[in-house]
């Protein structure tokens, strides 16, 4: 069943009442973290694109968006930028497109990346709880960039001689 309503800046969208549900399913099982979003903004500074509502997910660290299913507009497909380009984080209320002047009033989550020579950011646009998501992110890419711990225990070598821990 779809509804029509009305955005914060006036204009008419198709929306869906069970929005969750037509959001598209992860691509593997294993997926731990996955968050449901009402829009998806690009931004490089030149040029800005707002995406449809759909999933935010991690896998094979990256942060990856599939867009929903059964919706109107077409604009923009899947989307993934590798968590080690992750440059800053941090939340908002509001975004004014500097070309088309439209502002959009919600909560948004912020995510910095710089890609090579491009710097690009995300907003993860969400009626959701906020902070919980916001805290999840930042915990997950704090995790990412900790060293890894290599632990060594009883090693034996062909002789069956134990070898000291360096």
């Amino acid at each position: 069943m779809l509804i029509l309503k009305q955005t914060s800046v006036g204009d008419a969208i198709m929306g869906c009442i069970l929005g969750k549900h037509c959001d598209p399913g992860v691509p593997d099982p294993s997926v731990r973290y996955r968050w449901h979003v009402d829009g998806l903004i690009l931004d490089d500074g030149h040029h800005s694109e707002i995406r449809r509502g759909g999933l935010i997910y991690i896998q094979d660290e990256a942060i990856c968006y599939r867009p929903r299913r059964f919706d109107c507009s077409k604009t923009g497909g899947a989307y993934s930028v590798e968590i080690l380009n992750v440059q800053n984080t941090s939340k908002g209320k509001t975004y004014t497109d500097e070309h088309s002047r439209r502002q959009i009033k919600r909560n948004i989550i912020w995510i910095e990346v710089h890609e090579k020579e491009i710097n690009q950011t995300l907003g993860l646009v969400t009626i959701g709880d906020v902070d919980k998501i916001y805290s999840d992110i930042c915990d997950i890419i704090s995790k990412h960039r900790q060293k890894p711990k290599i632990v060594q225990y009883n090693s034996v070598d062909i002789d069956g001689v134990e070898i000291e821990p360096l």
